[in-house]
């Protein structure tokens, strides 16, 4: 059999540059993060809806030669998601190329695709989802299927209609998603050894991705244009848009609750992974991780095609802030920090991004220490300790976070999921209600609109003292007094900061005027309705397709079995539904949902 070849050196230094230039010369590149989220999936398409909302005004207002418009560049190039995270940078691609109603309205696809389809009635809804057979999940999936098809149908009108530009030249060309996903069959690799024996050192990595790049008309040029290892996209045109959706359901495939996906992909893709080590005279090189190709395509069909098995791409890389970075700065540079010199940057958009509390497990109790054991495998696969180093440095202008600050229940500053009515059940509970949903989504627009108004900024000298320069991006060239004058602001959390600092991404006046309203904190009279007879009948359902798949094969141990567990099923049941139903309650009433 004839396995794919190694990277040559020209492929490594075109696909895995170690100093990737800046994409565009006195541009400011920026990279998103969209880290895992459960049903706080609508948090994060509040604040990417938001984010486009004030890239397509500031597009047009230049287009249109608006005084008010400053004139450098922003553009993004990479997008890296996990679970909700991914879908969300799924939408923004299938959005990209068309105009669509911003805020919280059923014809924009970051609203809808969170608000109007998957919630926990459907959810518990009985019976299998079609042509799966066995027993594949505690809850029903069919309603997520539903939804991806019809996000990923997405069409709007052509841009430069109503009120977007006529392109979006702030997105490169082609903009890169990189979607994680939880590889449960793994990439096989072998450290060989010496010794006697001629034993290998064999591994596998589970943290996997797909790579997808989407065409965008007049966009910043990203090099290369195209990658082998890329799935290739136009908004125009219907081809690859299924593996984009089949990518966007084995991401968010939460393990157990939700199915696990296959996928597939071109076998020779999977050698597209590198790894920087230390070189000679204290430099760094790039070398290819080549995959075991005899185990890699044992048992598959068709050779050349690679199958995979996948759960929940947060299960290992939770915040690919790591892929971003690279993307950005290449796989032994940095990205410029200072506040002069910085032209890239990552921002995360972060619902979960509360500080965590040491745990410490009693030796005693079984099956907590087993609960921890498995948190803490996720845990240490999440762990970068490069990126720990990294956030100890002070002003740093190369990373930034977007995470949930608003009135919480009790009408006072709360921070993290607390914030976010999503945040209840471990991000489950957005799903209990659309109200829920509906105010997550406004509360990310609301702190988009404070980040770019407030935050996504560098300091400057005004005016710049002799000697002293500032950013490139604020060159008299790029911005007028009276701009400068206008966007000007201070340090809006330390009042004795003295720095003047200007907007990387301006707000036009229309924004700047009139930020985005918060309804009042959702809270329900009483739970809903539907639920406890709905998780009962859930129950049935899971109970039968367990005993299908696991009962015994033979008519006297199935007999044996139905007379035995029919006697206690209903009390155990009854016993599932009302933990169930407590839990659900109790969890709700302590985040001030109920």
């Amino acid at each position: 059999m004839t396995f794919p070849p190694d990277l040559s050196p020209q492929d490594l230094a075109t696909y895995f540059p170690r100093d990737r230039q800046l994409i565009k010369n006195g541009v400011f590149e920026l990279g998103l993060v969209l880290a895992g989220t459960v049903s706080a999936g609508s948090y994060t398409a509040g604040v990417l809806d938001y984010l486009l909302e004030a890239l397509d005004a500031w597009q047009r207002a230049k287009e249109n030669g608006d005084p008010d418009a400053p004139q450098h560049e922003v553009v993004i190039s990479a997008i890296g998601g996990a679970s909700g995270g991914a879908i969300n940078g799924a939408i923004m691609l299938r959005a990209a190329g068309w105009q669509f109603p911003h805020g919280p309205v059923d014809g924009n696809p970051f609203y809808s695709s969170w608000n109007s389809g998957v919630n926990l009635e459907k959810l518990l809804a009985p019976g299998t989802d079609d042509g799966v057979t066995g027993f594949a999940s505690i809850l029903k999936c069919a309603s997520i299927d539903a939804q991806a098809a019809a996000s990923i149908a997405f069409t709007g009108q052509p841009l430069g209609t109503a009120d977007s530009p006529r392109h979006r030249a702030y997105l490169a060309d082609p903009l890169r998603l990189i979607m994680c996903v939880g590889n449960l069959d793994g990439l096989p690799y072998t450290i060989r050894m010496r010794g006697e024996t001629n034993f290998s050192h064999d591994l596998f990595s589970h943290g996997d991705y797909m790579r997808f790049a989407l065409s965008v008309d007049n966009g910043v040029p990203n090099t290369p244009q195209t990658r082998p290892d890329e799935v290739a996209l136009a908004s125009t045109s219907n081809l690859n848009w299924d593996i984009l959706r089949d990518t966007a359901l084995a991401t968010s495939a939460f393990p157990i609750a939700f199915r696990s996906r296959s996928l597939n992909r071109p076998m020779a893709t999977t050698g597209y992974r590198v790894v920087a080590i230390p070189g000679e005279n204290y430099t760094s090189e790039v070398v290819q991780l080549i995959p075991k190709w005899d185990v890699l395509s044992d048992g598959e069909p068709n050779p050349a095609v690679s199958t995979f098995v996948n759960v929940d791409g947060g299960t290992f890389n939770n915040q690919p802030l790591d892929l971003v970075r690279t993307a950005l700065a290449g796989f032994s540079a940095r990205n410029p920090r200072g506040p002069n010199d910085a032209n890239r940057a990552v921002i995360m958009v972060d619902p979960f991004s509360d500080p965590k509390t040491l745990t410490r497990p009693d030796q005693g109790d079984l099956i907590k220490l087993a609960s921890q054991i498995i948190n803490s495998l996720i845990f240490q696969a999440r762990f970068k300790p490069e990126d720990i180093a990294l956030a100890y440095a002070e002003d740093v202008y190369s990373r930034f976070l977007i995470s949930p600050v608003g009135p919480g229940p009790n009408n006072q500053r709360t921070v993290g999921p607390d914030a976010i009515a999503a945040g209840a059940l471990g991000g489950f509970s957005g799903f209990i209600d659309r109200s829920f949903l509906d105010y997550d989504f406004r509360l990310g627009r609301f702190n988009a609109y404070s980040f770019l108004r407030q935050h996504l900024a560098l300091p400057v000298a005004l005016p710049p003292p002799a000697g002293q320069h500032n950013n490139p991006i604020f060159d008299p060239g790029r911005w007028s007094d009276d701009q400068r004058n206008n966007y000007a602001f201070a340090n809006p959390q330390d009042p004795t900061d003295t720095t003047v600092y200007l907007p990387i991404i301006p707000l036009m006046r229309e924004l700047r005027d009139n930020p985005p309203q918060l309804p009042p904190w959702p809270r329900l009279s009483a739970l809903p309705p539907y639920l406890k007879g709905a998780v009962e009948t859930r129950l049935q359902s899971v109970y039968e397709q367990a005993k299908a798949a696991y009962g015994p094969s033979s008519w006297l141990g199935r007999v044996l079995v139905n007379a035995y567990l029919g006697l206690a099923w209903p009390f155990v049941r009854g016993s599932i539904r009302d933990a169930a139903v407590n839990s659900i309650e109790s969890s709700l009433q302590a985040k001030g949902l109920l």
